[in-house]
């Protein structure tokens, strides 16, 4: 019966030995350990504040100054190069009428009057809320060339003309 037991004993401690943990590996004591780094994606980044602009008339009139204010983004990653993200909004005063208000990218500084980098229809219109508001957070297929001063023009419905811009934001490269 001891015998028996005996047998027991070994063959539980044999399997237990198989199943423990091999030892850790010790280093080469010679080597230094290689620190971990976090790679970041640059981004290229333009903003822009709107300000209140001189407004323009086509009689020989005292003008108002527009009051509309707000802010625009514009990010492009290295991991879409062709798409950029918009983010732009603005208040402005609330127009009988006035439901949606366009925005262009133009190069140069506010009223230069430059043509629109793009097509005027490729840049999306923005629905005006009731209190004078509108926003848009988009991707779209543009990428505005790393150098060159640019400016964003904000405009009363599907206006292009300088005299439709209700407020301009001139960009920033940061």
């Amino acid at each position: 019966m001891h015998i028996l037991r005996f047998g027991s004993a070994s063959l539980v401690a044999a399997a237990l030995s198989g199943c423990a943990a091999a030892p850790a590996a010790t280093p080469d004591p010679g080597s230094q350990p290689v620190p971990s780094q976090t790679v970041g994606v640059a981004v290229s980044r333009w903003t822009g504040v709107f300000n209140p602009k001189q407004g323009y008339t086509g009689t020989v009139v005292t003008t108002t100054r527009q009051k509309a204010y707000g802010n625009v983004e514009l990010l492009i990653s290295p991991d879409r190069p062709n798409v950029t993200r918009v983010r732009l909004s603005v208040s402005v005063p609330v127009e009988p009428g006035l439901t949606n208000l366009g925005w262009a990218v133009h190069p140069g500084g506010c009223g230069s009057g430059a043509p629109p980098l793009m097509a005027p229809g490729t840049f999306p219109s923005m629905v005006l809320g009731s209190n004078g508001r509108a926003a848009l957070d988009d991707d779209i297929g543009f990428t505005l060339p790393g150098t060159g001063s640019y400016h964003v023009n904000v405009f009363r419905g599907a206006g292009m003309q300088l005299s439709d811009v209700i407020t301009c934001a001139s960009l920033r490269r940061s």
